[in-house]
């Protein structure tokens, strides 16, 4: 299993940061403010001690939200280029060295039984064809007293995407899974879960037992 390290130059670097900060605030005039969303979900969060992934880097908006707070991670996608334009985002302020890539499936992870303390997953369910498999995966490799954050667009938030997508002429995935299927699984397994809603977004936090 290899990092992935991207070869970056500056003109890549600025060109990133300068149309992630007007997608930011295309959706904020809608009412989706990432950002702030962010801030939500890490001020629910236990506090974390050990090792975090990350599941579906995408573009890095919570890669980089992690990284800008500190927090040193493991974050994992599929796609490539969504790896290289998020290294582009962390590279211009500076964060790049908190985080390591890897090319990966999310329900297919490369990492052993009980390697994180925490295992974190926004806006990704939807993107996923087997969500299921996905969340054994993530069962898997979370430790005992391990937390699972887990949160996605709600119908609030699928109507903003669906809105700024249909205007640009692109579709925009619904999810396979709803949150009440979600809770289930981890409930199942034993896990003590939290919910929260906030900005277009629900959240489920689990530990571990």
């Amino acid at each position: 299993m290899e990092e992935y390290i991207p070869k970056l130059n500056g003109k890549k670097i600025g060109e990133v940061h300068k149309h992630f900060e007007e997608r930011l605030n295309i959706y904020k005039k809608r009412g989706l403010d990432f950002d702030r969303f962010r801030k939500f979900i890490l001020d629910k969060m236990p506090p974390v001690e050990g090792d975090i992934l990350e599941l579906g880097t995408g573009n890095g908006y919570t890669a980089l939200f992690l990284a800008k707070e500190g927090y040193k991670f493991v974050s994992i996608d599929t796609d490539e280029e969504a790896l290289k334009t998020a290294a582009a985002r962390l590279a211009y302020d500076k964060v790049l060295p908190n985080v390591k890539f890897y090319i990966m499936d999310a329900t297919r992870l490369g990492f052993s039984d009980c390697a994180f303390s925490c295992v974190i997953a926004v806006n990704l369910l939807h993107h996923v064809e087997k969500p299921e498999k996905l969340l054994s995966e993530t069962d898997r490799v979370l430790c005992k007293k391990g937390n699972i954050v887990i949160s996605d667009f709600n119908e609030e938030g699928r109507k903003i995407i669906d809105a700024v997508h249909r205007e640009e002429g692109r579709a925009h995935e619904h999810p396979l899974l709803d949150q009440a299927r979600i809770r289930f699984f981890f409930e199942e397994k034993g896990y003590k879960i939290k919910e929260f809603e906030d900005s277009g977004h629900w959240v489920l936090i689990g530990e571990k037992r």
